[in-house]
């Protein structure tokens, strides 16, 4: 599955969306508007990661020790997903911004922070499983990383001024606290 389909099954699959929902205590379509700005924001975020070399191990690892996620079947993976492992991952994903980006969410999305934390410990499992199923499946190694993450970023609108990853930049970015849900919507719907 590539990451286009993983975010239309994640944003448009209505059982995919009530269970997420229902895992967070939200209605459906928060947890839309939040995973459509928490999914590019932490493929950013890996993305980034991927390209510092002192970040590039363990990400290596990660992607490794998850390659055999089945992330194909979306709706029962998220049935068992390990939240407090997901909570781990976003915050190696996104370091000290975590805080800010799941503010910034919440704030976008009308989820509670915690409703947001929650939904992205259920988000970053997704995308590492992917992550790691193409590394293992293409043979990507340590140092071809960057080019395996950045591919992620053109799927998403990367290439062009003001789209979803744009949008995704301004999340990680310190002081990126404006209401940015209208563009991003405009965007991507």
């Amino acid at each position: 599955m590539d990451l286009s389909n993983l975010l239309n099954s994640v944003l448009g699959d209505e059982r995919i969306l009530q269970e997420m929902s229902r895992k967070v205590g939200a209605q459906p379509e928060e947890v839309r508007k939040a995973a459509t700005l928490g999914m590019p924001t932490l493929v950013e975020a890996i993305d980034r990661n991927a390209r510092e070399e002192s970040k590039r191990d363990s990400l290596s690892k990660a992607l490794e020790d998850h390659q055999n996620d089945d992330v194909e079947n979306l709706e029962g993976f998220i049935n068992h997903v390990d939240v407090d492992e997901g909570d781990r991952m976003v915050g190696h994903i996104l370091g000290d911004r975590k805080m800010n980006v799941e503010n910034n969410i919440a704030k976008n999305s009308n989820l509670g922070i915690g409703q947001v934390s929650g939904l992205m410990s259920m988000l970053a499992p997704i995308l590492i499983g992917m992550l790691g199923n193409k590394k293992r499946e293409q043979n990507v190694s340590r140092d071809n990383i960057p080019d395996l993450t950045g591919s992620l970023g053109g799927l998403l609108g990367g290439g062009g001024s003001g789209g979803i990853m744009d949008i995704a930049k301004r999340m990680l970015d310190k002081d990126g606290d404006g209401s940015i849900m209208d563009d991003l919507l405009g965007k991507f719907f």
